[in-house]
Parts: C-alpha cells; structure tokens; sequence
C-alpha cells in the first residue's frame, strides 16, 4: 500500500464556495437511478426453529410486524455504482490508494497495469465515513478467485475516471463493504434493509422457504452453489435481473449470485432479544457489539451451497471486508432510519487487534476516536526500527481503519515475522502485536 501522503491520489475539483454548495445540494437530492418495488407491509414468522445448521443462529421463530417499504428490485449493479463513484470524485469526496496486483496471471483480462485500487470516503463533509474503504477494485488479497469474479469497475488513472470493463454493466457491484453500500444508499437518500425487512420481502408474503418464485431451489431459478460441486464446477456471477425469476414479490436475485449487506448489527441471540422485549414492529439491532463488530448479510451467493439460500439464514462479516461475494441492494421506509445514527461515536480511545492476524500481505488495522486528534499509527520491528509512518495527520472522530501491506516506507517488501503497530492521539499512545507470514 503507498504512503498515506506521497502515493494517494487524490480526487479533487477547483470550486468556488458557491459551485461546491450546489453541488453538493444536487448530489444529495439524487434521484436514484433503479427500479423500487413497493412492499406492502404485514405480519410473518420470522426465523427457523430446525436450521439445517446448528451454529446458524435461526431460532427461535417469532412473529414480526412490518410496515410498508419500498426495496431494490435488483442487487445494485456495476452500472449504477458507477455513477456514485464518479459522483462522489467530483465532489472530492474519494481517495484512492494503490494495492497490489491482481492474481489474474493466466487470464487475458487482468486489471490495467496490474494494480489494483482502494476506494475511500475522504472528505470532512462526511464525517464518521472519511477513511472508509468503500470498494476495492480488484481482488487486492490474492486470493486465487476466478477470473470472472474480479471486480470489474476500472479507473482510468489519467482522467480520474471510473468506468466498468464493458459487457459486465449490469453485473452486480461486488467488493463492496458495508461502508461502501451504505455512502452508495445514503448518497441517495435511501439506506440499506433491516435484517427483518429482508426477509419478510425474501419470502414474499407466502413463508417461502427459499426467496424464489415459488420457494424451491434449483439452478434454474438462482445463481448458487456453484463453487460447491454446483452445475459448471465454477464459481462466477450472473447479470442482476437476467436468467432466473423473480419472487412474488417481484424481486430479483433475493437467494444466490451475491450475499447483501443488512442495516441490522449481528447478534446471535437478537431472536430471543425480541421474544424477551415484544420486539415485533419493525426490529433493527443497531447495538454495536462489545466483542466481535459484525454487520448482517442475507440471500446465500454464487459459492454458497442451497441451505445457505434459505429465506431465514443469517451471515455474520466484519463491515470493512469485502469480497467477490457481497453485495447489496436498497430500501426506502415510511419513516427513514438516520442511515448514520447507528455510527454512534466511540466512547472511549482504542486499538483494536488487526485483522486477519496472521496475515499476509494486507491487514487491516481498526482504531477508535471519541474526539478529533492528530493520529499518529506507525509500524516497528521487534528491534524497535520505524518500519512504516502509516498515519500522521488530523482525523475526526469516529471508527477509523487503514490497511498496511507490509512494505515499509520506501514501498519495499518486508520479510516475514513479528511486528509491533502503535497509536499516538494527544496523550493516549496503545501498542499490538501482529503476524506477518510468508
């Protein structure tokens, strides 16, 4: 990863006070260029008393009530986020920061230059976002992943503009986190589902076991499985809204093709929660969790095997990790959840265990700030030598995240072992231990 202040490239537009306002007012009220389905609200059982597996946090089932929304006929598609990223850049709300090459060696349709880009909120306008990798435009982690699932949104590194590989416009946006989906729904004044608004609409009315027409799996109605023993022994996407059916609700690719992002916290016993409390209108766990912050994902995807497409299955992510097989779609509700107001601001200073530990090469290091402070992260040898100046510059409160891609400050690689990272921030100072392996 390149120096915070010498590699970033940033996206920045010379305006006047004046045009800068406008556009902004203009970014914000947004049409948004999808298609919504309207959701007439009711009453479902919600959750499954005998999952197919024991650790899937299903039970109990429970009667919920919700009211009527509006919902994504689609996953959000490549074309669209498109739209936002280049929105967003011209606003200078975006930063980029170089990766790594893509594992893509054998095939024709490796990114440009080989490189590959993290795509960040940077602007103090948006407060609790700025730092957040939203989108990764390639598979940075080197994880061996098809070809056909590399993240096919460009950026032309002359114009500063972003593009999609054509033939891959309606393919669903993927790499994206939950940060990324989320500036993606706010930017147009909609947010992302609740856990229960999901599901409900999943099983349309009619207690569909799995989010198809007709509540059956099969290949010829979802995009699953197929890194499983599935029909093509491939794993690979499919085009949002093409090749298989809508439910009855008339929502498209609610189970396989990509896991979608919820508003909702993961919390293993936030069913019973609800029991306990009468939580039947309209359930959101946005209580950020006190050990492991994980965001909620829903519908299976393209790797996942059937029970994992299940109307009432649940994923637990980190909101910063992306992947080939995430992605989200939108929602609007009668009464529109503050899509920040579960960003609540830490409460205390902290230094969280990167992740993954080990790792290699990126990790990503997570940091709380109650207050604004000067931040200092800097890496260190076991011999105590400065490896890498990570961060040193002013940042805003909130939950912040950088990546270190074990090079140190001349972007040379590091060899393998044990490393120290460090926190400065007014007088709180904060050192961990992490894991390089090779």
């Amino acid at each position: 990863m390149g120096e915070w202040v010498d590699s970033k490239m940033k996206f920045q537009f010379t305006l006047n006070s004046i045009i800068f306002f406008f556009l902004l007012c203009e970014a914000i009220c947004q049409t948004y260029p999808g298609i919504m389905i309207n959701i007439s609200g009711g009453t479902f059982t919600m959750g499954n008393n005998n999952p197919p597996f024991m650790f899937d946090d299903q039970d109990p089932e429970h009667l919920v009530t919700i009211d009527d929304f509006t919902l994504g006929e689609t996953e959000v598609s490549n074309a669209y986020y498109v739209i936002f990223l280049n929105d967003m850049a011209s606003l200078g709300n975006l930063m980029i920061e170089e990766g790594v090459p893509g594992d893509w060696s054998s095939d024709s349709t490796e990114i440009a230059n080989g490189h590959a880009w993290s795509i960040m909120a940077d602007s103090a306008l948006l407060g609790l976002w700025s730092g957040e990798v939203l989108i990764k435009l390639s598979d940075i982690a080197g994880g061996g992943q098809h070809p056909l699932n590399r993240c096919w949104i460009e950026l032309d590194t002359t114009s500063y503009i972003f593009s999609v590989v054509e033939g891959y416009e309606n393919w669903p946006a993927s790499w994206v986190n939950w940060y990324g989906a989320m500036m993606y729904a706010d930017y147009y004044g909609l947010s992302l589902p609740t856990e229960a608004e999901w599901e409900y609409a999943a099983r349309a009315g009619q207690q569909l076991e799995y989010p198809t027409n007709d509540g059956n799996l099969s290949y010829s109605q979802a995009n699953y499985g197929t890194g499983f023993g599935g029909p093509s022994g491939e794993t690979y996407l499919s085009p949002v809204g093409e090749l298989f059916p809508p439910n009855p609700f008339g929502l498209y690719n609610m189970t396989g093709n990509v896991s979608e992002w919820c508003l909702d916290w993961y919390d293993g016993n936030f069913y019973q929660t609800c029991v306990d409390n009468n939580n039947y209108l309209n359930p959101l766990n946005d209580n950020i969790p006190e050990d492991v912050e994980v965001k909620v994902l829903r519908g299976g995807s393209h790797t996942y095997p059937g029970p994992f497409a299940m109307s009432s299955h649940r994923f637990d992510t980190p909101p910063f990790v992306t992947t080939d097989h995430m992605g989200f779609r939108v929602a609007l509700r009668m009464q529109q959840l503050n899509s920040k107001k579960e960003i609540q601001l830490p409460k205390i200073i902290n230094l969280e265990q990167n992740y993954p530990n080990p790792f290699n090469p990126i990790t990503t290091l997570r940091y709380d700030l109650p207050e604004d402070a000067m931040v200092n992260i800097t890496i260190y040898d076991m011999m105590g030598r400065t490896v890498s100046a990570l961060v040193s510059r002013q940042q805003t409160a909130g939950y912040k995240s950088v990546q270190w891609n074990a090079t140190n400050d001349k972007g040379a690689p590091v060899s393998a072992g044990l490393y120290l990272y460090t926190i400065q921030a007014g007088e709180f100072r904060q050192t961990k231990k992490m894991v390089l392996l090779k």
